[in-house]
């Protein structure tokens, strides 16, 4: 049962996930934009979410039966040791020299959609709430 709920909300936990960090790459780069010689960084959220998605896809897939103590389970925490692999390779980085107005109109957007996020899984917990109660 457990299992299954952890199934449903895998997409949501990686967008949630990705949104805080990028919403925290997009302060720092509002902070430091007055710092000489520093250039802006984001990520390619879509591209990272993608490729979170096939792995955990990939490890799902490969669900084998454990007969043995020596056997090693594939489970989803092996996707947090590639993250910030993952992450890394999907950095983009400015040429140019911070631009603060673009800063703020993206760190907002991000904002809203992280609400958003919040907004759609409690209401899928309410979903799930109301059916359990019959």
């Amino acid at each position: 049962m457990l299992n299954k709920l952890n199934k449903e909300f895998n997409f949501n936990r990686y967008a949630l996930n990705l949104r805080a960090y990028r919403q925290e790459l997009l302060a720092s780069n509002i902070a430091n934009s007055d710092t000489p010689n520093y250039k802006s960084l984001d990520i390619n959220f879509s591209k990272i979410l993608q490729s979170l998605l096939k792995q955990n896809y990939r490890n799902n897939k490969n669900d084998l039966t454990i007969t043995s103590n020596k056997h090693i389970s594939i489970s989803n925490d092996d996707i947090s040791d590639n993250y910030h692999k993952i992450i890394e390779k999907n950095y983009i980085f400015s040429d140019n020299k911070v631009n603060v107005d673009a800063e703020k109109i993206n760190f907002v957007n991000n904002s809203l959609l992280y609400q958003m996020e919040i907004a759609f899984i409690n209401n899928k917990f309410k979903t799930f709430m109301s059916v359990l109660k019959g």
